[in-house]
């Protein structure tokens, strides 16, 4: 057996959380739980709730039936199940999640069930799912809540229907989904398990993206304590490195996630395949296919490789600034330009980025000379993209020279001459114009 043979053969047999009970266990495949829960699983009688009299009605919710009489099923998890359901009391239509009958008796199935409908609970955003009622109903103590009926398909239907999506459509899935992360940053939570199937699309003419499940969310400062602290948990397709290894998370692992399905949609298939320890393997050891982007627009190639470092200390900070990134790679679309991955990321001190100008960003000669600028106009519409470009490589101590290269007659010496004027009448040390014009 070769080291790389091993290495993934010691990734299969690393502990992993059960979905169910949460304690860690060895596995080596996919599969639905610990042997205990597995076992009290097969001593159980197959009881769902079509089996059971008046249990369709939890509190003053009813489970819609289908026209042959079945429960209106949307959704099957680990966790438990959503149906549509009746608020009898509003009369309106919602999506209603009801434990498994067969885990309701765990309290650490209940808990885990709990935290994850106070997590879409503490979150009111227009890109998540919100939750507004959680129950447990009396007559046999089985946990439910009742959330946002999202009507559409998950991400994971259109990709499966569609193959690959385009990068505008890609670009618009990954800012709506940051958004919503920006929001569960606010409140120290981190996502864990982002995939296509956690996605839904709303059906109408603008897309609109919502975050249906929260089912293995967690506080980034949780304690040592936690049950899921190193061991894995989460969807190994999906998952960042840190996350496979066990090790603590925060925000950039949910970034992580989120470039691995923007990389699906616009490639068509996902970065690494094969079995879930060759999948493990590949996302902490192994370099990018970046053949597979071969037919995909440079700036948003380059998204996706600073989305999928290895480091989490190599991707964005956190949504926001992913969130900053986006206009500028959508506009390199538009006039098919390539980027660079520092006019993506700020890498200045907080005081030296874009929009903060003052004489302690860069030392440099006493003097400021304008004379020699060509008079222009004093405004310049339609280039803001380009001017902050020029702002944070200015900002950026380790970049010494920009080079802007275009069609003539583009616009390229108006940009600058208008960049320089701009610096030399806020008083920076010198603007002086000291090359030929086109």
């Amino acid at each position: 057996m070769g080291p790389e043979a091993a290495l993934q053969s010691t990734e299969s047999e690393r502990p992993h959380p059960c979905p169910v009970c949460g304690v860690p266990y060895a596995t080596q495949e996919d599969d639905e739980g610990c042997p205990v829960c597995l076992l009290r699983r097969a001593m159980q009688p197959e009881a769902t709730v079509q089996d059971l009299p008046d249990v369709g009605r939890f509190d003053h919710y009813e489970i819609v039936r289908r026209g042959d009489g079945r429960f209106d099923e949307l959704g099957r998890g680990a966790m438990g199940v959503t149906y549509r359901a009746l608020d009898t009391v509003l009369g309106h239509a919602v999506a209603l999640k009801v434990i498994d009958a067969r885990i309701a008796g765990s309290l650490d199935a209940r808990e885990r069930f709990l935290r994850e409908a106070r997590a879409a609970a503490r979150l009111r955003h227009p890109n998540i799912a919100s939750v507004f009622y959680y129950g447990v109903r009396k007559s046999d103590g089985q946990c439910f809540y009742a959330m946002e009926l999202v009507e559409g398909e998950t991400l994971e239907a259109r990709m499966r229907r569609d193959g690959s999506l385009s990068a505008p459509f890609a670009l618009a899935v990954v800012a709506q989904v940051a958004r919503a992360m920006a929001l569960a940053e606010s409140q120290g939570l981190v996502h864990r398990d982002l995939k296509p199937a956690n996605l839904m699309l709303v059906s109408g003419p603008d897309l609109t993206v919502k975050i249906i499940d929260f089912g293995l969310v967690k506080v980034a400062a949780a304690s040592e304590s936690d049950i899921t602290h190193c061991a894995f948990v989460g969807t190994p397709a999906f998952a960042s490195p840190e996350q496979l290894r066990g090790a603590s998370v925060d925000i950039r692992s949910d970034l992580y996630s989120l470039g691995v399905i923007a990389w699906q949609m616009v490639a068509g298939k996902a970065p690494f395949r094969g079995s879930s320890a060759e999948v493990m393997y590949q996302h902490q050891h192994a370099s990018l296919p970046i053949e597979q982007l071969k037919d995909v627009p440079q700036p948003v190639a380059l998204l996706l490789e600073m989305l999928l470092q290895k480091k989490p200390s190599r991707r964005f900070k956190g949504p926001a600034e992913l969130l900053e990134a986006i206009p500028t790679i959508t506009g390199a679309l538009g006039v098919r330009r390539r980027i660079t991955r520092p006019s993506l990321q700020k890498r200045a001190p907080a005081d030296s980025l874009v929009g903060t100008r003052g004489p302690a960003v860069r030392a440099g000669p006493k003097k400021v000379s304008i004379a020699r600028l060509p008079v222009t106009g004093s405004d310049l519409f339609g280039r803001e993209e380009d001017i902050a470009f020029l702002d944070r490589a200015w900002a950026n101590h380790d970049v010494n020279v920009v080079s802007i290269v275009a069609w003539a007659g583009v616009g390229k010496s108006t940009l600058v001459n208008h960049w320089l004027r701009r610096m030399a009448t806020d008083h920076y040390r010198s603007a002086e114009l000291i090359f030929g014009w086109s």
